[in-house]
């Protein structure tokens, strides 16, 4: 059952947000998704989740455990070499924070490309985690 009208304004920034990084395709949305589209570009292919938190300014660890069920759903879809499965989370005020996800955790990423976030330049709870 539908809880409501899908929330397409963030979800339109964020679409925004990858075509900066590449070709989008995006995938219709339908229960069984787990992902909500597709970057392609510069030899690389990201797959992304786009999810609204409730709680977006917490450590790593705790959001790795709230949005664990996205996680797992990404982890079904190729994530070695060339491939990257990406987690990227928003606020009621707009806020972002991006994850990469691994086989064995997530690790907080910049928004530019996809990068790590530099040593030293961590925001409030990041880093990588081991995640259920």
């Amino acid at each position: 059952m539908s809880r409501g009208r899908q929330p397409t304004k963030n979800r339109d920034a964020g679409i925004a947000m990858a075509q900066g990084r590449g070709t989008v395709m995006q995938f219709v949305p339908d229960t069984g998704r787990v992902c909500d589209f597709m970057i392609r570009g510069a030899g690389r292919i990201v797959f992304v989740r786009i999810k609204r938190a409730a709680r977006l300014h917490c450590g790593v660890l705790e959001l790795a455990e709230e949005y664990k069920e996205q996680i797992a759903g990404l982890r079904t879809l190729p994530g070695s070499g060339p491939v990257t499965r990406e987690l990227w989370l928003y606020s009621k005020k707009c806020a972002w924070r991006y994850f990469r996800v691994t086989d064995t955790g997530i690790e907080e990423i910049s928004p530019v490309v996809g990068n790590l976030i530099p040593a030293g330049k961590t925001p409030a709870g990041s880093g990588a985690v081991t995640a259920p």
